[in-house]
């Protein structure tokens, strides 16, 4: 029994030894982000496998989405508070899932005001939020144990200017499924920077199956973000991107569905359709093994009820 109990006491040691550093970076001017690593979830890598990002003002920070827990929003807010140690004064939330929303606790246990597209607190209040919660403490046991969710102190329906000291943060809510129900992304006019959760990406597969989804909202979705002033893209997924990010991802999301509702108008099978795809020009992006073939499915099965 001791040995087996020293062996158990290794890994967790190990695991946690290995398990990726968080590191702030300079963005550019007064804005800073974090990295996560191109990964599943998992107690190895501590669910920290999205981005955060934050915005020193004069009236103090003002942070965009929220990582995967409490201790890892800690650790950011840790980070930011070595760079000035500021009042948060606003948390903002690009969509409901649990790299970017469930950290949130921390943010509210500081004062910060929570924004939040206005449907993620319908799934807040209609508890639809809370068994997602539930479901994902069950499949990765252990990691999400101190998760307490949070709802939105604003919800935001329109477009919406929010001024904090010297910057200007347009929120702008979509108004159709897109990567959910319920994204909303965030534009610096002046600094030309745009926060985009995970509508863009650059050679790295997204998520397209969530319940809500729509890819072919998702395709309209980026056709408005191309017509934006943007010089800088801030994704949920990747270093600091350009624009033609926005290109990279319309790409995908217009191979996929195109070809996939040809070939089921064809009456193809799924198997068949995944068959005929396996040979495409994204197998060397990253997230391919874990989301392609989930993502024709997603597409397979959304064509039912999207409109063209």
């Amino acid at each position: 029994m001791y040995k087996l109990f020293k062996l158990i006491l290794l890994f967790v040691v190990l695991a946690f030894a290995f398990a990726p550093e968080m590191k702030l970076k300079r963005v550019s001017g007064n804005i800073y982000m974090v990295r996560g690593v191109d990964a599943l979830p998992s107690l190895e890598n501590r669910g920290f496998m999205s981005n955060a990002f934050a915005v020193l003002t004069k009236e103090g920070w003002v942070v965009v989405d929220a990582l995967p827990t409490p201790e890892l929003s800690k650790e950011f807010m840790e980070n930011l508070y070595r760079v000035k140690r500021a009042p948060i004064k606003y948390a903002i939330i690009t969509h409901y899932h649990p790299d970017h929303w469930y950290g949130v606790k921390t943010y509210k246990e500081l004062g910060a005001k929570i924004i939040a597209h206005h449907v993620l607190m319908e799934e807040y209040r209609s508890g639809q939020a809370q068994m997602a919660l539930d479901g994902a403490k069950q499949r990765f046991k252990g990691l999400f144990d101190s998760v307490v969710l949070v709802p939105p102190d604003i919800v935001v329906k329109e477009d919406t200017e929010l001024k904090v000291g010297e910057y200007t943060f347009k929120l702008i809510p979509l108004k159709h499924s897109a990567h959910n129900n319920n994204d909303l992304v965030v534009y610096m006019p002046k600094e030309r920077v745009l926060f985009a959760g995970d509508l863009v990406s650059y050679k790295r597969i997204i998520f397209a199956g969530d319940r809500n989804a729509s890819v072919g909202g998702w395709i309209k979705a980026l056709r408005m973000l191309k017509g934006m002033d943007v010089e800088v893209i801030l994704a949920g997924h990747n270093e600091p991107l350009k624009k033609d990010a926005v290109d990279d991802t319309l790409n995908y999301l217009t191979f996929l569905r195109e070809r996939v509702k040809k070939m089921k108008e064809e009456g193809k099978s799924i198997d068949e359709i995944r068959q005929a795809l396996a040979e495409n020009p994204f197998k060397d992006y990253k997230m391919y093994n874990e989301f392609y073939n989930a993502n024709i499915f997603a597409v397979y099965n959304q064509l039912d009820y999207e409109e063209d």
